[in-house]
């Protein structure tokens, strides 16, 4: 088992596979589709242009380098995490206040964000490949794969 250290972003506890980008994810763009229009389907991702396409966040551990994109993306997460439908945990190099402020007020208002863990060491995607299984510490940082 690996652990890495990463910084308290935003607490709680979740494990579930790894669904591992290199590239920055705008929540916006990535989830703005008729298809989610459609019932068990407001996770997948719609962004044709992202190497995440056609996947479903749902209860996956996400990790990525930045979210990017629109000032909405805090309210477009804010819905996936109420609608069940967000990624378990979010393990990201650089959390932004837009990305956060979904995760805090999910919480806050619903009792539904998800931990937020902010490893910002290029050696994320060396020790996190998609499909290991994840477990985020959001309280403490801790980031164990394996």
């Amino acid at each position: 088992m690996k652990i890495l250290q990463g910084r308290s972003v935003m607490p709680g506890q979740a494990e579930g596979p790894a669904m591992v980008t290199r590239m920055p994810v705008n929540f916006t763009a990535a989830v703005s589709n008729i298809k989610n229009a459609i019932p068990g389907r407001k996770g997948v991702i719609n962004d044709r242009l992202h190497d995440l396409y056609g996947r479903d966040m749902k209860g996956t551990v996400m990790v990525f380098p930045a979210c990017i994109g629109s000032t909405f993306t805090g309210m477009v997460l804010l819905e996936l995490m109420r609608g069940g439908y967000a990624p378990a945990a979010l393990v990201v190099q650089a959390a932004d206040p837009l990305l956060v402020s979904g995760a805090v007020l999910a919480e806050v208002w619903f009792k539904a964000g998800v931990p937020v863990v902010e490893y910002p060491a290029d050696d994320l995607f060396e020790a996190v490949k998609d499909g290991d299984r994840v477990s985020v510490d959001g309280a403490t940082g801790e980031i164990r794969i394996g």
